[in-house]
């Protein structure tokens, strides 16, 4: 192996196969091109060029001899190379290298640097990267590799920095040197045309920096160009950085990232995606340590995995208690399912699906709860926020000090010595940090770490790693906040959490960047003191380490594409410290494994990651591409000796085509649901067409690649906008106006409450309650595997973990907590505890109890408020816009919604609104399948001669909130008076089913109607899920009215 060591620690392999190709694919565009530099005049300044002789007013730039055809030409035989598809034309010379992070991505592009001066005697460079984070990096990396590379090419004279505008002389410098000129520069210092890079300066004897920049023709490597840009790459807009970057009059543009936009891959030369990272060990194995609370036996647990639709049938997928044992499974539920049913557990009756909410929104909605459970969310026995936060850093550094311990055994055995470091992302400042008075103090997490850290480490497990001095010490000088620092404080620097959208966040940026960078070497050598890292988004590009082996997510990510971004901080491979005081990198998986802990189970987690890296890798999981098709490889046949091959461009062409004419795919590539069902349904169909186009030995090989990118139908809510008018005859007729004149009336409540019955329904309450179980919960360590087939799971292993609180004396003053939850008296309260006998389980599980205990309070009262509540009548003296509701609440709102797919609107067998001639709108807007149903049969049913969906703005004033009824319904049977209804639609007729607020509003409602003599009733349609509901049901329903 051919490796040279740096003035640094580090050593470097200069033989890594696919950083060689990434390198030659590069300098084989300018194949042909002769060594040369162009000449150009820079203007002297007597006050500024004092010292330099006349030679110093020569500019020296890159000279291009080669034309379009031949760079063409140039570039076909490179893609050809890397088994890419071959561009048409030439239509820019922009080229782009796509590494995954952990690769060597800067060491790639800098020696390419070397690289391109020694072949073609190009001279000049910029790279351009979108944050401090970033710069310092490139700067670090610069400093590390110049010895290096330098030994490589013969070390020629080299000189870099960073671009500077109160040192704009030092541009001057680049222009005039003949030898390797590396400028790094923020995007921020050229978006804008205000910067000083384009003001006439005297330091450049009245020229503008650009200018001079201009006239050298710069080779320009664009680190992350997605950062870099501000744009997606296609469409007229143009970002800011982009309109900057072809200011620069670039002899070619180089683009590195991992992630590149869709729609800016022009030119593409290298690819190493994710998946090849991953099958050639070019980065660390992920695991993912999630964890997993037990099943209590006493309380129903629901955790809502994900949604979908397919064929008009919404499905969830859920994580349930099993009937048996307390591992918990997944399984899947449809409206209308009782979870009972689904469960073979009784402690499940009360829970029904309602409705689903599938798209990017993704929830369930159970009778008896108080709000849908959205993707993640979980209902039951589960841990609290402080807890989860508490063991996820125990849990962090257990496992940091299990890798410390593997790896000092290692050492003492004659291995090189490796540095461990953690990384935990947390969402502010304050968590890890606080000042008070100006003097720093331990934030929540910080603090939860150091009594973790000297509890866990006095454990015997761990005595190989002990000193002489106490693990109270070594916990307090483990740790290191990076975060943003402002030194304008008084009393020293102080973290702080700001944005580099300004000078001074940057400049603050830049004093924790210069830390964390200039300190890279230090953080990985072993016996340094820092072994654990806290930060925020800051670190996400810009900064990784080697020795990163566990990465803690403690912050919420939100819609961010965190996945990739956390990981990418921990893939680079390990570096251990041989004895003669250099670092070298370690290969192997037995090693090299980050762990991952995650603020969320392992299907979440890989599901989330495979859908990022659908994003991120063209083909794989969501598109078929020419080019990654074309880069198929095949063995001839079954042979011994027969040669391997790639698919190629033609047969990928042609198969893509086939699949195009047939509707599969779209111009582009993208999957169409036709496809998907195919791969699901007809999988032999799909064999022969692969068949007839591709070459027998390859069929198995495509048919997989395309099973894999056909993921499951993913509906997403269509945004197609259309209004929904209202039929005024309608809203004009007999029949309405007899409906609206019975419903319309406004009515006041009072409630009379007893005090001691009050009480005593209560405590009642409180007695009624299931048993609060100790809480348990188990660490799931899952090894992640990433291949063509997706994201997957290789290996599993599950271990105990004790949730306490960690002051279990310091208990939370319950009596405050639950009066402001529930806004009765300490007095009450403190009786209700006593009276009921439970209040030993507070101690059991604090927080577990303070919410039961709430639910339990909130539902009684409410129960009883409700109970006592009486309607009357507006009097007849008050103003009539105060005695009802205005027939206007029809005509003043403009109603629309949404076709399509997800919609809600429902439409007719063509997807356009469908026209129903016994509602007062021409079309309907629903909330869920339920209403949807009972919609479609009102209108079917000749009993019913009109209907109407009640505006939001009709409501009924309640003690638990304002209530808005669905439906209102003119009803007729030959011989038989008019029967006017108002209806509400849940999905079942049984009351005890629905949440006990929904229930107590719907009583409270009927006690209004009841005030204003209008016949009304709670009832609902039963209907299976699949068929319509039949006329039977409708009819029954109307028969069970009085």
């Amino acid at each position: 192996m051919a490796t040279t060591a740096s003035s640094s620690s580090w050593k470097f392999e200069s033989d890594l196969e696919y950083q060689r190709q990434a390198i030659d694919a590069v300098t084989g565009l300018f194949k042909g091109q002769e060594a040369m530099v162009s000449n150009f005049t820079v203007l002297a300044n007597a006050g500024v060029q004092a010292g330099f002789d006349e030679l110093s007013d020569l500019g020296v730039g890159n000279r291009l001899r080669l034309d379009d055809e031949s760079i063409l030409s140039n570039l076909h035989k490179v893609q050809d190379a890397t088994g890419l598809v071959p561009e048409d034309s030439l239509e820019s010379m922009n080229f782009t290298v796509e590494m995954e992070t952990g690769t060597g991505k800067t060491y790639v592009y800098l020696r390419t640097v070397y690289e391109l001066n020694e072949k073609y005697g190009f001279t000049k460079f910029v790279i351009v990267v979108p944050s401090v984070a970033i710069k310092e990096g490139v700067e670090t990396s610069i400093s590390q590799l110049r010895e290096h590379l330098g030994s490589l090419y013969g070390n020629p004279a080299m000189e870099h920095f960073q671009y500077d505008s109160a040192n704009l002389s030092r541009v001057r410098s680049f222009a005039v040197a003949d030898s390797i000129q590396i400028m790094i520069v923020t995007v921020a210092a050229i978006n804008k045309t205000t910067n000083n890079i384009y003001k006439n300066a005297e330091a450049l004897g009245g020229e503008a920096a650009i200018d001079l920049i201009r006239a050298t023709r710069p080779i320009i490597i664009v680190d992350e160009p997605q950062s870099v840009y501000g744009d997606a790459g296609f469409g007229k807009r143009k970002g800011a950085g982009r309109k900057a970057l072809e200011e620069f009059n670039a002899l070619a543009t180089v683009r590195y990232s991992a992630t590149h936009p869709k729609g800016d891959k022009a030119n593409l030369v290298y690819r190493l995606d994710a998946i090849a990272a991953y099958d050639q060990q070019l980065v660390k194995q992920i695991e993912v340590d999630s964890l997993e609370t037990e099943a209590s036996g006493t309380s129903a647990y629901v955790k809502l995995i994900s949604t979908s639709r397919a064929g008009g049938n919404f499905r969830a997928k859920i994580e349930v208690d099993p009937p048996s044992g307390t591992k918990r499974r997944t399984i899947t539920v449809e409206v209308g399912d009782n979870l009972a049913d689904e469960t073979g557990l009784e402690r499940y009756r009360h829970l029904d699906v309602e409705n689903i909410g599938a798209g990017d929104d993704q929830w369930i909605e159970l009778s008896t709860l108080a709000k849908p459970l959205r993707a993640g969310e979980t209902l039951g026995d589960d841990l609290t926020a402080e807890e989860r936060a508490r063991q996820m850093i125990a849990r962090t550094i257990r496992q940091h000090l299990a890798k410390e311990v593997e790896f000092a055994e290692r050492a003492k055995a004659g291995a090189p010595k490796i540095k461990v470091l953690s990384l935990f992302f947390v969402d502010s400042v304050s968590k890890y940090r606080v000042y008070e008075e100006g003097q720093a103090q331990l934030g929540e997490y910080a603090r939860i770490f150091e009594e973790e850290y000297a509890k866990i480490a006095a454990e015997s497990r761990y005595q190989i790693l002990r000193t002489v001095k106490s693990s109270q010490e070594v916990a307090a000088e483990a740790h290191q906040g990076y975060f943003s620092i402002d030194r304008s404080k008084k009393g020293g620097d102080v973290f702080v959490d700001t944005a580099e959208t300004t000078d001074r966040g940057r400049q603050q940026a830049f004093l924790a960047y210069e830390q964390i960078m200039k300190n890279k070497e230090w953080l990985t050598t072993p016996g340094t003191p820092i072994r654990f890292i806290f930060s925020h988004s800051a670190l996400q590009e810009g900064w990784d380490n080697p020795n990163v082996f566990q990465i803690c997510v403690l912050r919420n990510m939100g819609t961010e594409r965190w996945r990739r971004q956390s990981i990418g901080r921990g893939l680079r491979l390990a570096m251990e410290l041989h004895p003669d005081g250099h670092l070298e990198r370690v290969h192997g998986q037995m090693i090299n494994r980050l762990t991952v802990i995650a603020n969320e189970d392992y299907a979440t987690f890989a599901d989330g990651l495979q859908k990022e890296l659908a994003e991120d890798l063209g083909m794989v999981f969501g598109l078929i591409a020419v080019d990654a098709l074309a880069a198929l490889k095949f063995k001839e046949s079954d042979a011994e000796g027969a040669a391997v091959v790639p698919l190629g461009a033609e047969t990928a062409k042609a198969l893509v085509k086939t699949l195009r004419d047939a509707g599969h795919v779209d111009a582009k590539g993208n999957v169409r649901d036709s496809l998907r069902e195919m791969v699901r349904s007809e999988p032999d169909k799909l064999i022969e067409t692969i068949a007839a186009t591709v070459p027998e030995p390859a069929v198995k090989m495509v048919f997989d690649a395309i099973r894999r990118v056909a993921r499951p139908i993913d509906i997403k809510k269509a945004r197609e906008r259309r209004d929904v008018p209202l039929v005024k005859e309608r809203l004009e007729s007999p029949e309405f106006r007899a409906l609206w004149d019975r419903i319309k009336h406004r009515t006041v409540y009072s409630v009379e409450v007893d005090e001691d019955d009050l009480r005593a329904a209560l405590v009642q309450a409180v007695v009624d309650m299931p048993p609060v179980p100790r809480r348990k919960a188990s660490w799931v360590s899952t090894r992640v595997k990433l291949n063509q087939m997706g994201v997957g799971e290789s290996s599993a292993q599950q271990s105990r973990a004790k949730v306490e609180y960690a002051d279990a004396n310091d208990l939370p003053d319950i009596l405050s907590v639950l009066a402001d939850r529930t806004q009765l008296t300490r007095a009450t309260l403190a009786h209700v505890l006593t009276e009921s006998g439970k209040l030993d389980q507070f101690r059991h599980n604090p927080q577990k109890f303070i919410d039961e205990v709430t639910a339990a309070l909130t539902t009684a009262k409410e129960k009883f408020l409700v109970d006592g509540v009486k309607y009357e009548p507006i009097p007849a003296d008050r103003p009539d816009n105060e005695r009802w509701y205005s027939q206007e609440i029809f005509t003043d709102d403009d109603l629309a919604g949404y076709v399509g797919e997800g919609g809600n609107i429902i439409v007719d067998e063509l997807g356009e609104p469908k026209r129903f001639a016994k509602s007062v709108f021409e079309s309907l807007v629903t909330d869920s399948d339920v209403e949807r149903a009972f919609a479609n049969q009102l209108e079917k049913q000749s009993e019913v001669k009109l209907f109407v969906k009640l505006p939001s703005r009709f409501q009924i004033a309640t003690p638990l909130g304002n209530y808005n009824p669905d439906w209102a319904a003119v009803l007729e049977r030959e011989g038989e008076e008019s029967l006017y209804f108002v209806i509400e639609t849940k999905g079942t007729t049984d009351k005890s089913k629905l949440r006990a607020s929904e229930r107590q509003k719907i009583d409270s409602a009927i006690r209004h109607f009841e005030a204003i003599k209008v016949a009304n009733t709670y009832a609902d349609l039963v209907y299976p899920t699949h068929p319509v509901v039949s006329v039977a049901d409708l009819g029954a329903y109307i028969d069970g009215m009085d």
